[in-house]
């Protein structure tokens, strides 16, 4: 019997996202959440936070122990500047839930995988939110066109371009 090497096998997923959901804890009270957005406004919720995981599958699993962050945009900054802020939830429980292909007729569907992450509550000093609080600067450069510097050249040439790119 021969060994299939695991890089040599067909993935039909292998460009489709994970959606990370991460909740409050099962059986705990919902939590409120605000916002000026009309769509939102004033609601309580079990989720905490959403996001699509587009990198390498290796990298995409979520932990115990992780801890919610928000990105909060910096204003009056050339570059597209955001402070990341620990929030006062953890990831204390994973489960994870991968698309079967046995049932699929036609379309593919639309995530690689679903994880569920259990999150409790877990309030930080003001110290220790600034202690774990940074800055991520987006900037684009010719690697970010994989080398294309044809590329790169029309992306300076539009104004998008001034949002990233301080010249």
């Amino acid at each position: 019997m021969q060994l299939i090497d695991e890089l040599d096998l067909y993935d039909p997923l292998q460009d489709k996202p994970t959606l990370n959901l991460y909740l409050v804890k099962k059986g705990q009270n919902w939590v409120p959440i605000q916002s000026e957005e009309l769509v939102i406004g004033k609601q309580m919720t079990r989720i905490l936070q959403s996001s699509q995981d587009h990198r390498p599958l290796l990298k995409r699993q979520v932990q115990s122990g992780e801890r919610l962050s928000y990105h909060v945009k910096k204003e009056g900054s050339p570059w597209r500047t955001f402070t990341v802020v620990p929030s006062e939830w953890i990831v204390v429980e994973v489960f994870k839930y991968e698309a079967n292909l046995s049932n699929i007729e036609g379309e593919l569907p639309e995530f690689r995988e679903v994880q569920i992450a259990y999150c409790d509550r877990c309030p930080l000093s003001t110290e220790e939110i600034e202690c774990m609080s940074y800055e991520i600067i987006s900037k684009v450069s010719i690697d970010s066109f994989g080398g294309d510097k044809e590329a790169y050249k029309r992306f300076l040439e539009t104004e998008e371009s001034k949002k990233y790119v301080h010249t």
